[in-house]
């Protein structure tokens, strides 16, 4: 887990790589969004900006789209034919994590979860000279031959008219500050660990919970939906829970001790879930505690899925 200087300079990163894929190639590009007002206004990221947002015309879009062994490891380019993104391009860094909300409708989509900058279609609406980006209707000629601006060390393509589009985007976009609208688009990152890592913890633990003792994080009604979403009841041994006031008494069931008793617990016959909202706190509790294998449940996710499996005989308990 990163601090956002960390998230912002492999965007960066991706960013330069993206720039000279398109220059070499030839391809048309701009900066959009909050990319776009950042370098109109901060010559970078937005105080409270957290992503880089590009646009190519639609022609170029689709030639970039057809040719993803452009880029090369670390890097990998996610297409709308490709499991997750069913209308975008985006630009990801393996060995790094980004995920937005809501989580576990992005789990399920699949796909590539590294920390990545969004490359947007300029779609022209038949013969009217306007472009639709993201449901804004934008003249084309507001883009035209691309103008330079700078963004934090680099040099960017920005459209010839960028306060007008600016203006159809945002409406009056000048405002002093802004960060009262702040609103970040990554909810979590990490930019030193795969996203594959996170993705086994958060749906992992059901293969891993076959025939193994359970020990689970969290007493409240979580733990209660996970005992009837699951129905693996007599493989729990016993939940943690960080109230001091619940140890040594149960919920649902379940005896509840004290997390102090956690550390050398577990081994290869049992796992730890997190059953608690809030999991990414308890997660960061379980790092400082040297435990660093454990898996988390999110309400809703995969239930049906695991019901589904274990009524056709493919679980085991």
């Amino acid at each position: 887990m990163g601090k956002i200087d960390k998230l912002r300079d492999i965007e960066l990163e991706l960013l330069e790589c993206f720039m000279e894929v398109c220059g070499r190639e030839q391809l048309k590009w701009y900066a959009s969004h909050g990319t776009l007002l950042g370098a109109v206004r901060e010559s970078g990221f937005l105080p409270w900006d957290d992503d880089i947002d590009v646009a190519m015309p639609a022609e170029d879009f689709n030639e970039l789209m057809a040719h993803k062994e452009w880029f090369r490891a670390p890097y990998c380019l996610q297409t709308p034919l490709d499991k997750g993104r069913p209308h975008i391009i985006r630009l990801h860094k393996n060995g790094t994590t980004a995920f937005d909300r809501p989580l576990y409708e992005i789990l399920k989509k699949g796909g590539h979860h590294g920390i990545c900058i969004d490359i947007l279609p300029l779609d022209e609406i038949g013969d009217s000279g306007f472009y639709n980006l993201s449901n804004f209707t934008v003249p084309a000629k507001y883009y035209g031959p691309a103008a330079k601006a700078k963004f934090e060390h680099l040099d960017i393509n920005v459209p010839g008219s960028a306060g007008k589009v600016l203006s159809l985007i945002y409406g009056y976009w000048n405002w002093p500050s802004g960060t009262e609208h702040a609103s970040p688009h990554n909810w979590f990152f990490d930019a030193e660990t795969d996203y594959s890592a996170y993705v086994k913890r958060y749906i992992g633990w059901i293969k891993a919970a076959e025939n193994k003792r359970i020990y689970l994080f969290g007493a409240a009604d979580s733990l209660r939906i996970w005992l009837k979403d699951f129905g693996l009841r007599e493989q729990v041994i016993c939940t943690y829970d960080n109230d001091k006031n619940k140890w040594g008494t149960e919920a649902f069931g379940v005896e509840i001790r004290s997390p102090a008793e956690l550390p050398g617990t577990l081994d290869e016959n049992s796992i730890l879930v997190i059953t608690s909202i809030w999991h990414r706190e308890i997660g960061e509790q379980l790092h400082g505690m040297g435990v660093k294998d454990y898996y988390v449940f999110l309400d809703g996710l995969f239930a049906n899925e695991f019901k589904e499996r274990k009524n056709n005989g493919q679980t085991t308990r």
